[in-house]
C-alpha cells in the first residue's frame, strides 16, 4: 500500500512541476506583450498633436517638450534675445525670462505671451 501512496505522490509532485513550468511560460509571454503594448502606447503618444497659444494665436506641435526660445523663435516669429515667454495660468503669469534653454513639458491647452525686453517703439503716425 505505501508503494502505491510514494508513486501517487510522485505522479502529483510531476503533474504540478509541469503547471508550474507552463505557468511561468504563460507568464513570460504576458511580460512580452505588456512590453509590445507599452511601446505601442507611447509611439501612438509620440505622434498626437499638442494644442497650445500664443499670443492668442493657436499653435500646435508634435513635439512633447519645447523650450521658451524655440516657443518664441518658431510659433511667435521673434528673437529671443530680445523678447521672453511667460505662461499663463488661471490668470497668473509664469515667466521663463532667463530660463530661454530649459525644456518644458508641453500639454494641450497651454497658453503662452511674448514681452518684449526693453522699451518699444511707438509710431505717432504723421504728423
Amino acid at each position: 500500500m505505501e508503494d502505491d501512496e510514494l508513486k501517487r505522490a510522485e505522479q502529483h509532485l510531476r503533474d504540478a512541476e509541469v503547471k508550474l513550468h507552463k505557468a511561468e511560460e504563460e507568464e513570460r509571454e504576458a511580460i512580452h506583450e505588456i512590453e509590445r503594448a507599452a511601446k505601442e502606447i507611447e509611439e501612438a503618444g509620440r505622434h498626437r498633436l499638442i494644442h497650445f497659444n500664443v499670443d492668442g494665436e493657436p499653435c500646435e506641435t508634435e513635439k512633447h517638450e519645447l523650450t521658451p526660445d524655440e516657443i518664441i523663435r518658431v510659433f511667435g516669429g521673434r528673437d529671443p534675445a530680445t523678447n521672453y515667454l511667460v505662461r499663463i495660468v488661471a490668470g497668473q503669469k509664469d515667466s521663463y525670462q532667463g530660463k530661454g534653454g530649459i525644456p518644458i513639458k508641453m500639454h494641450d491647452g497651454m497658453r503662452f505671451q511674448i514681452l518684449s525686453i526693453g522699451p518699444m517703439t511707438v509710431s505717432y503716425g504723421n504728423f
